[in-house]
């Protein structure tokens, strides 16, 4: 390989304004001057386009949206833990108590981050925490939006094999390996259709909460989807959001593809490049799941 292409990379970086900036330093606010302000997460598996649509989100004017949180897995367990509760119990916090707790806990840390951005509500996107919406319900309650993002399940399965190096017993697939262990592009089907069955039984029961976009619609016609996204978070639309590499935003987890994105551009049909054997096998696999979106195989 020419030594010319990372030297013109290098030069690039020094020349290109970035599109992150240094993490904001978030001041703690004392008790009697918090303000809870609007609470609400990006739900969608690994590699459905949950940073991209982060980064357009928090390119808007009154949204802030840090990179993947990852604690509220923790606190999860706090919550679920029958023997922690009894402990609690035994020093007076019952489950309604640690629910209030949990939400100021939480809720304080989210919020000084919206209002050191200058914002006035935060959305989240960890695409773990699809594992634990029942918790997220239990303590942000009916004030909170979720934006449930899907994209097709075999193009999140090809994009997930990349990452982790065509192993399956790497990533969040690798529970499914014993099930493929020759193709971990089916051992992350398998993750994607598992996840978003959780996405689609919460949605149901939760529909007044919920607004389902998928990466294909936003990726091919921002300009007929985001602005429906937009007016159900009650917010005006903004075309600037559009312009989401021109603004700065803080550096995490997942980013450093979409860190060399300039526009939207839409990655559609990639596992078109499979076997026709494999995706024959993959549509006996996660087909329902697939039908359930809309999906064609």
């Amino acid at each position: 390989m020419s030594p010319i292409g990372p030297f013109l990379d290098k030069i690039r970086h020094f020349i290109t304004p970035p599109t992150v900036r240094e993490r904001v330093i978030v001041k703690s606010v004392e008790r009697t001057e918090r303000v809870t302000l609007k609470p609400g997460f990006i739900v969608g598996t690994y590699r459905s386009g949950t940073t991209l649509l982060r980064y357009i989100l928090d390119s808007h004017e009154n949204i802030a949206v840090p990179p993947e949180s990852n604690f509220l897995n923790g606190v999860a367990e706090l919550w679920r833990n029958e023997w922690y509760r009894k402990g609690l119990q035994g020093v007076g916090v019952d489950n309604g108590v640690l629910e209030k707790r949990l939400r100021s806990f939480a809720g304080a840390i989210f919020d000084d981050y919206a209002l050191a951005k200058g914002k006035q509500r935060w959305f989240d996107k960890t695409p773990s925490y699809i594992d634990i919406l029942d918790f997220i319900d239990a303590i942000f309650g009916k004030d909170c939006r979720y934006i449930m993002l899907y994209r097709h399940g075999l193009d999140v399965a090809n994009s997930m094999t990349q990452m982790y190096g065509h192993d399956v017993k790497r990533g969040p697939g690798r529970k499914f390996a014993e099930r493929h262990p020759d193709s971990p592009r089916l051992t992350n089907a398998c993750y994607w259709s598992e996840k978003c069955e959780k996405m689609l039984s919460f949605e149901a029961a939760h529909p007044d909460q919920c607004f389902r976009i998928q990466y294909e619609q936003f990726a091919t016609d921002p300009h007929r989807y985001l602005p429906l996204l937009f007016d159900f978070l009650g917010e005006a639309w903004d075309e600037d959001v559009l312009r989401f590499s021109d603004k700065q935003h803080d550096f995490g987890l997942q980013d450093s593809k979409v860190l060399q994105t300039k526009k939207i551009v839409p990655n559609i049909g990639t596992y078109r490049s499979w076997a026709e054997e494999e995706i024959a096998v993959a549509r006996n696999v996660v087909g329902s799941t697939l039908k359930k979106l809309g999906y064609d195989v």
